[in-house]
Formats: C-alpha cells, sequence, structure tokens
C-alpha cells in the first residue's frame, strides 16, 4: 500500500475507484476490522470545530477523498489523490464486486422507508447481492443497541452507514465495535440516490466538480450555510496549510491496518 497523501493533515488513502472497491471486498472475506470514512470540504470544515470528528476522521482506517475539493487540495501534497471518490460513483463497481465475491451487506441509515428502496434499487441492478437487511438511521441514540442486535442478526460482511455527518462517524467510533461485521462504511446521502429521493447533478457537471452548484440550486435554503458559508472557509485553511506545508514531506500510511490491498 503506498503511503497515504496527507491533505490538510488528514491521511487520506490513494486509491482510484477499482482499487477501494476492491479494498472493501478484500478486508470483508479477509475479515480484517476495517472502519472507512470519507472526506471532503464539508467534513473538514467540521472537523476544524470538533476535535472530537477530527480525530475519529483521522484515526480511522481508511479515508477516502468524497470532493473534488481534496483533489485539488492534495497538489500540495507530495503526491496527488488520483480521483474523487463519492458514494454515488464508486458504489456500482463496489455492488457488483460483493456479487461476484459472495460478500453480503446491511444498509443503515436515511429515513424510514428509504434504505429498503435503495435495497430494491440495487437488487434490481445486481440480482447476485446478497442484501442481508436494512434499517433506517433515524433511531434515538439510546435505541443502539437493538439496532446493533437487529444488525448482528443477518450477519453481514459489510455495514454500510448512511447518515449526515457526523452522525454516522462519531456513531461508528462509539458502537463500530460491537458490530460483528468486519467492515464499516460511510456512504452519506447514497441510499436517497438508489431511493429517489434526491438527484445527482448532470454528469457534465458532477465531471467538473461542480456537483455542490447543483445541490445549492435544488436546496438554497438547507444548503446555502454549507457551501455559500463553508466553501470559502475551506479555500482559505487550505491555501494557509498550503503555505505552511513548504517543504514538509508527506508521510502515515493510508490504510492503518495496511497488510492488505
Amino acid at each position: 500500500m503506498p503511503p497515504a497523501v496527507d491533505v490538510l493533515d488528514m491521511p487520506l488513502a490513494p486509491l482510484d475507484i477499482a482499487s477501494l472497491a476492491a479494498t472493501a471486498v478484500a478486508r470483508a472475506k479477509a475479515g480484517v476490522p476495517t472502519t472507512a470514512c470519507y472526506a471532503n470540504a464539508h467534513t473538514m470544515n467540521l472537523a476544524w470545530r470538533d476535535e472530537r470528528f477530527r480525530r475519529v476522521l483521522s484515526s480511522c482506517d481508511l479515508l477516502y477523498a468524497d470532493g473534488a475539493s481534496l483533489v485539488w487540495a492534495s497538489r500540495w501534497s507530495r503526491a496527488r489523490l488520483p480521483e474523487r471518490m463519492t458514494a454515488a460513483d464508486y458504489f456500482p463497481l463496489m455492488a457488483s464486486a460483493c456479487a461476484e465475491a459472495g460478500v453480503s451487506i446491511f444498509l443503515l441509515g436515511s429515513q424510514p422507508g428509504v434504505a429498503d428502496k435503495a435495497a430494491e434499487a440495487l437488487t434490481r441492478a445486481h440480482p447476485a447481492l446478497r442484501i442481508a437487511g436494512t434499517h433506517h438511521g433515524h433511531f434515538d441514540l439510546a435505541e443502539s443497541g437493538t439496532v446493533i442486535e437487529s444488525i448482528n442478526s443477518t450477519r453481514p460482511d459489510i455495514v454500510f452507514v448512511g447518515m449526515s455527518s457526523p452522525r454516522q462517524e462519531l456513531w461508528l467510533a462509539e458502537h463500530g465495535h460491537k458490530l460483528t461485521a468486519p467492515v464499516k462504511w460511510c456512504v452519506g446521502a447514497l441510499f436517497d440516490y438508489y431511493a429517489g429521493v434526491e438527484r445527482r447533478g448532470p454528469a457534465w457537471l458532477c465531471r467538473m466538480g461542480g456537483e455542490w452548484l447543483y445541490r445549492l440550486l435544488m436546496d438554497p435554503i438547507g444548503k446555502w450555510r454549507r457551501y455559500l458559508a463553508g466553501n470559502p472557509v475551506f479555500v482559505f485553511r487550505t491555501l494557509k496549510w498550503a503555505i505552511g506545508r513548504r517543504g514538509v514531506k508527506d508521510g502515515g500510511v493510508g490504510i492503518r491496518t495496511g497488510q492488505m490491498v
């Protein structure tokens, strides 16, 4: 495994979509405990304000670049990130890889009923995919024990957690060790896309890294703070970090239990 790309003092795994999917399946098959989280401009802004969240991101087993902003920021590192890997882009390949390898998955997250619809869409697209079960993500934290028992009873190999940040990451940090599935993987709003609750931006805009603009236009009231206020903060902090990075070399491990691909 190549060294991590140090971006904004976070150890990001220098993987592309194909190797990311292969890593998830290989670790699930081998039973290697893995918690995977993602970084984008929004989660980095949250991490700068919340030290606990920052520690969770920096110490997870696999941290990947969900946003084009992180790929852009990596140009100031000694090695650059290959590409943006948002869940909506890589999941078709990951689902196919899971189906081929016989890896079972569990969908945890979104509003009640959304994960069920996402599972139906995934089954239509990947008939051989083994979906062990689903559960919505809008449960009280006091109910975590019951939710975990329900998940463990289905014996999945990978639990995909689709909640908002930092809820999904902090929940896994506190409860992930109680899940018997070896791989726990954060996917944000992925289930909403599969269920048709949310739509992605035009393909050309996504390729340019401008999907955030589409989301802002679709939901200006709900998203203005995240993008119009958050993006300038991210750019400022990135430039400040880049100036301080001069002459500093990368280090660390992109996947912390890195004996496997």
